[in-house]
């Protein structure tokens, strides 16, 4: 069961009480994004294809530069992320280090100075959502263990189902706190997306422009 302070106000409170997770969650991300970009031409072989598939579906229309569209890719990648907490967060860890490599990687493949200015109004929160599902799978994560741990040192002399329900419930609460980090993680996601679809291109050309 979470601890919860009385004086903590609710987005205060979840960051204390996940302060850890958001922290890991952000290392990864930025380290494996870092290599990324550093190990660029190692990871080619691997990663091009993936980024020409993506590319190619783009300028085939079928990705659409409309906010639907982009939101429904986000979500598909934060609900990978979080659900992969289910496998005591191997999963969230190893989706957060490929996202931040792809991430990376795909920052070589144009003008450096192009790809943040095409980038950066929608990838801040971006970047700021996937951090977050990847705190909310580590969390899930925590449940995941707990609920094992307890299940781990059941006695045979009181009823089983009683004792599994008391389980659950003595980690609802975690489970429920991983649910709301999602939850502020897709409207993230959602202002990204809208960001990416309206604002990007017409704030770069906007920019260049004014250089």
């Amino acid at each position: 069961m979470l601890k919860e302070e009385k004086y903590d106000g609710f987005f205060e409170g979840l960051y204390k009480r996940n302060e850890v997770y958001l922290l890991l969650s952000t290392a990864i991300l930025l380290i494996s994004a870092l290599l990324g970009y550093a190990l660029a031409g190692f990871l080619s072989p691997f990663l091009a294809g993936v980024f020409g598939d993506l590319k190619n579906r783009v300028v085939q229309g079928q990705i659409q530069l409309q906010t639907i569209p982009i939101f429904g890719n986000y979500l598909h990648i934060v609900l990978v992320i979080y659900i992969g907490g289910i496998i005591f967060g191997v999963g969230t860890a190893i989706y957060l280090v490929f996202n931040g490599i792809y991430i990376g990687y795909s920052a070589t493949q144009f003008p450096l100075g192009a790809y943040i200015l095409y980038n950066i109004p929608q990838g801040i929160p971006e970047f700021i959502g996937i951090i977050i599902s990847g705190a909310a799978g580590f969390r899930l994560a925590s449940c995941v263990y707990h609920i094992f741990q307890g299940l781990t040192h059941m006695r045979s002399d009181i009823s089983q189902t009683n004792q599994f329900k008391y389980i659950l419930e003595m980690n609802m609460d975690e489970f429920w706190e991983s649910v709301k980090l999602m939850i502020i993680a897709i409207v993230f996601l959602l202002i990204a997306a809208f960001i990416e679809a309206n604002l990007s291109i017409a704030w770069a050309s906007y920019i260049k422009s004014a250089i």
